[in-house]
């Protein structure tokens, strides 16, 4: 394990249909999860331009929009978006989120977490892929664990199946870079 901590600070930010209560549920999340973590949230909502639009498609371009907000990313943060839009990368049909680690950018989209839920489990829903693009900032890949947070979710159904919580390999491979997880909170 390395001795250096790396510091943690994220800045979440969404668009003008999230309300407060997304993003602290989410916020909270994360600060369950790791020690000495540093949240901002942007007080202004983030307006994603028409341009990345598919009028096509009737969807958002989402590595258009991880580029566009990385304008709010700096050298000792990560920057998160949370957008209640459809969005798609090409060769799949949607995406529920995005992140380019290269530049500490990530996005959640929340259009398609609201299908088949109540406002509980939508909630829920948007804070595991929070979680799971995080961890894709941070340096993991998808697992093959089926309940573990970084596992790649195809529906609703599947994000359901998981938890919010990092499985041990997971969490281990957190450790070892040298972030600090709360112990009770990965299995």
């Amino acid at each position: 394990m390395k001795n250096v901590e790396p510091s943690l600070t994220i800045l979440l930010l969404r668009t003008s249909n999230i309300d407060d209560s997304v993003i602290g549920e989410c916020a909270d999340a994360i600060r369950e999860i790791f020690i000495n973590i540093n949240i901002d949230i942007q007080k202004d909502f983030v307006k994603i331009p028409g341009y990345l639009y598919d009028d096509r498609r009737g969807q958002y371009h989402a590595e258009g929009i991880v580029y566009f907000i990385s304008k709010y990313f700096s050298d000792n943060r990560f920057a998160l978006l949370i957008a209640s839009v459809d969005a798609y990368v090409p060769g799949l049909n949607f995406v529920f989120g995005l992140a380019v680690p290269s530049i500490r950018t990530a996005a959640v989209f929340t259009h398609r977490l609201k299908m088949l839920s109540d406002y509980n489990n939508y909630i829920l829903r948007v804070k595991k892929e929070v979680i799971h693009e995080l961890g894709h900032l941070l340096g993991l890949n998808h697992c093959s664990n089926t309940t573990c947070v970084m596992r790649f979710s195809n529906s609703v159904l599947e994000v359901d199946e998981k938890s919010y919580l990092f499985c041990s390999r997971c969490s281990a491979k957190l450790i070892n870079m040298g972030f600090r997880l709360k112990s009770s909170f990965h299995f």
